[in-house]
């Protein structure tokens, strides 16, 4: 409904994307003769999410770290913060709970609608939360749905026990998709053979498949011109090529918790004969929305690859 006139907007639901918020606002903003400000009042509580609505006025490119927000109005445009706000606003953001509520918010909404818990890449798919988000507050998605108390018992004692892997495959850098592309080769293999020692003669036809099959992989991270003289496929120098780029230097960084010796690509830890099904549905889950957003990223900003 559109109604310039309006001068006083109620908030009676919970209003968690900014989007619709940004909507809502811009109802009550509309210029009419006579009309000198707009009224907003909240009934439900969406003073909670105050920092995120807030951002509604940022024009500052969003980093993904967490910096105070300094609002920049449009001409003829004022905001009055009362005294007892502004110091709500500094407990919540020296808390920093605001952010988590929406994250847990958002996704419960998700689970509520899936009428699951959802994937990570359902999460990126789906969710209102930008997806980085989730591992920048809590190291992991698995991390999250810990503190969520969305885990299980026994699925928080694997949790536990293979904290620093989940971190790893979530955190490592990604300028190109090799790493994750090696890690599907493993994966690949199923529940019970996944995690076993890998060669780069193994991993090479798969990854050399995976790259070539889709156009946009091709062109996005298989085109310079190294790589241009591999898609006939060349198994020794696609061979070499994993093992100098995603092995040897993933190795480095994993503070022990991969080697790379002798062309085999080995995995510093034991898993338990009891815990191998879902130590492999959570990498899969991490290591197939890494990769899409890897791709997605790329795609979206040309300029970076």
């Amino acid at each position: 409904m559109d109604i310039p006139a309006v001068d006083t907007l109620l908030f009676v639901r919970p209003t968690e994307s900014l989007t619709v918020f940004t909507q809502q606002v811009g109802r009550g903003l509309r210029l009419h003769p006579g009309k000198e400000s707009c009224v907003i009042i909240d009934l439900i509580g969406n003073y909670r999410n105050a920092d995120i609505k807030l951002s509604l006025f940022d024009t500052q490119p969003n980093d993904g770290k967490t910096r105070t927000i300094e609002p920049t109005l449009p001409l003829y445009c004022e905001i009055n913060l009362d005294v007892n706000v502004i110091s709500l606003l500094k407990e919540m953001s020296r808390k920093r709970q605001p952010r988590r509520e929406k994250l847990f918010n958002d996704y419960m909404d998700l689970k509520r609608e899936l009428g699951r818990r959802p994937s990570y890449l359902e999460l990126h798919l789906k969710g209102a939360s930008d997806s980085p988000h989730y591992r920048q507050e809590f190291s992991s998605y698995f991390g999250f749905l810990k503190w969520a108390e969305e885990l299980t018992d026994e699925e928080i004692e694997i949790y536990n026990r293979y904290e620093n892997w989940f971190v790893e495959v979530e955190k490592t850098g990604m300028a190109k998709s090799y790493k994750m592309v090696v890690l599907l080769a493993m994966l690949e293999r199923g529940a019970s053979n996944w995690h076993l020692p890998i060669s780069s003669r193994d991993a090479a036809p798969f990854f050399h498949y995976y790259l070539m099959e889709k156009e946009h992989r091709k062109r996005i991270d298989f085109s310079d011109k190294g790589a241009k003289k591999l898609w006939d496929y060349d198994e020794k120098g696609v061979s070499k090529l994993i093992a100098t780029m995603p092995m040897t230097k993933w190795s480095g960084s994993s503070k022990g918790l991969i080697t790379f010796e002798n062309d085999i690509f080995k995995l510093n830890f034991e898993v338990l004969k009891e815990e191998k099904q879902v130590l492999f549905n959570w990498t899969k889950e991490i290591c197939e929305y890494r990769l899409h957003y890897h791709f997605e990223r790329k795609a979206r900003n040309p300029q970076t690859h």
